[in-house]
């Protein structure tokens, strides 16, 4: 099965750059590379629909969200926030 394109948007790259634990900025991009394999990385991760919104999803890395929106026919996703959990809601 053909994977999927991760694209992050210019604002969450900032805050990806701009945060200061190593070891969470790992994390982080762990899960981005992981989603390369939707839908099946769904399963081991926490990952949650958002109401409201069609094909847009959250990833939860302790205090940190990561909101993605899923292109089935471009097989592109779009990681369009990275927040701490009071910004991103």
């Amino acid at each position: 099965m053909p994977k999927y394109k991760v694209v992050v948007h210019k604002k969450a790259h900032r805050f990806l750059l701009q945060i200061k634990s190593e070891n969470i900025k790992n994390a982080i991009k762990n899960v981005m590379a992981k989603l390369e394999n939707y839908p099946f990385t769904l399963k081991e991760m926490d990952v949650t629909k958002i109401r409201g919104l069609e094909r847009t999803f959250r990833v939860r890395i302790g205090n940190y969200r990561i909101i993605f929106y899923v292109e089935k026919a471009e097989k592109t996703i779009y990681v369009t926030h990275i927040e701490t959990r009071r910004k991103a809601y």
